[in-house]
């Protein structure tokens, strides 16, 4: 397709059927799994470390596929990157879905987020390709209010679904969105473009030895060490903060004195308000650029972490959760946008991949973090500090990346 040509037409025209569509599909299913897995995990007996560690492996399996799936992608293209990430995560519900083993379930978890991995890397590249800067704002911060969409629905149609018809019937149905996917893929995505092309020598020279898979990862970092610096620490302070909100906006509710159910319907709510600002989001990283998206996204979140431990009543609780709810809605799609305007054509795939694997290891940092200080207010303290550090490192060591029409 022409580049002028491709310009004059709206993204979401543009990336309709090829990825709206399954990214929809996938966010249901991914979030439905969220929800029944450990709650799955705790109905064999298990106890609760026991179901977070398996909860865990989704996590870990994401951070582990990033560089691997970067070369596939880079050697193979986009379509087939998307389709592996599919197949593996069809695969993986139906073994949870089969076995009676918390062993098995966990590696199929595993498995479960390696394919999730794939498949948001590839989809991430594709889009690079696909869209111009000045509409990757848009686009993406479409794409995460689906996946916010997906956070809504998911999570209800599985708890409702295990509540009528049992864990196994609700994983089988997971299994069978991703084949879906799997096939909507296969119609609607276009075959790989000119710059994975480009890509292909470095894989073919790294992919057979594990030595020189393990080497992508400090190439890529030490070649690109001002962006990872700069752009980088803030992706990992925000990925990080991002997950610390999901654990202890819930959790500080229960010190507050907030019933479950009300602490249930206080985060949906929050998600709603969270989902209704992607395209404000989109619009400011499109027009005022993506660092003041980003700035905005983390200083509002980080702060609102740090008022949560002032909060003693419902009201206020209520408040805190929708201020971050507001400030994480800013920056819909603002990592994706960042790392699809930073990637360069010769190695995009690669870089990408260890783009999301430095996020992907705040995210898995963050609940650790809880973990070994062992206090909420000092984790919502410390997470708060890092949300703000994170912003200012965006300020002073990042460049912007909207490119300015002349």
């Amino acid at each position: 397709m022409n580049p002028t040509r491709r310009r004059d037409i709206s993204p979401f025209r543009l990336l309709g059927l090829s990825i709206y569509l399954p990214s929809t599909l996938m966010a249901v299913a991914q979030m439905a799994l969220l929800v029944v897995l450990p709650l799955y995990i705790i109905e064999f007996g298990q106890g609760l470390s026991v179901a977070a560690l398996v909860f865990a492996m989704r996590g870990l399996g994401s951070v582990l596929v990033n560089v691997p799936a970067s070369l596939v992608i880079a050697r193979h293209g986009h379509k087939v990157g998307m389709m592996i990430g599919n197949a593996l995560m069809a695969v993986s519900a139906v073994t949870i879905a089969a076995s009676a083993s918390t062993v098995v379930i966990a590696a199929a978890t595993l498995v479960f987020g390696g394919g999730m991995g794939t498949w948001l890397l590839a989809r991430l590249a594709y889009i690079t390709e696909r869209v111009p800067n000045h509409q990757r704002g848009t686009s993406l911060a479409g794409l995460a209010g689906l996946q916010r969409f997906g956070m809504l629905v998911g999570p209800l149609l599985g708890g409702l679904g295990a509540e009528r018809f049992g864990y196994t019937p609700v994983f089988l149905a997971i299994g069978v969105f991703a084949l879906v996917t799997m096939v909507v893929v296969g119609r609607f995505v276009s075959v790989t473009t000119s710059s994975d092309a480009q890509c292909r020598p470095l894989a073919h020279h790294q992919t057979p030895a594990l030595s020189g898979l393990l080497r992508v990862v400090p190439t890529i970092l030490a070649r690109h060490r001002h962006v990872f610096l700069g752009a980088g620490v803030f992706t990992f302070c925000l990925q990080l903060v991002r997950e610390q909100r999901r654990l202890l906006v819930v959790l500080w509710g229960t010190v507050v004195g907030v019933e479950v159910d009300a602490i249930g319907l206080i985060v949906s709510s929050a998600s709603v308000l969270d989902m209704a600002m992607f395209p404000v989001a989109g619009y400011v990283m499109d027009h005022w650029g993506r660092k003041v998206a980003g700035i905005g996204c983390i200083t509002i979140l980080g702060g609102a972490l740090g008022l949560l431990p002032l909060t003693g009543t419902t009201l206020a609780y209520l408040g805190v959760a929708a201020l971050a709810a507001c400030g994480n809605g800013l920056g819909s799609g603002i990592i994706l946008t960042m790392g699809a305007d930073l990637a360069p054509a010769h190695e995009r795939s690669q870089f990408l991949g260890v783009w999301r694997m430095v996020g992907d290891t705040g995210a898995l940092i963050g609940p650790l973090l809880t973990a070994m200080v062992g206090s909420l207010v000092v984790a919502l303290g410390v997470s708060s500090l890092i949300g703000l550090t994170g912003g200012l490192v965006l300020w002073r060591k990042a460049r912007e990346t909207l490119a300015r029409e002349p």
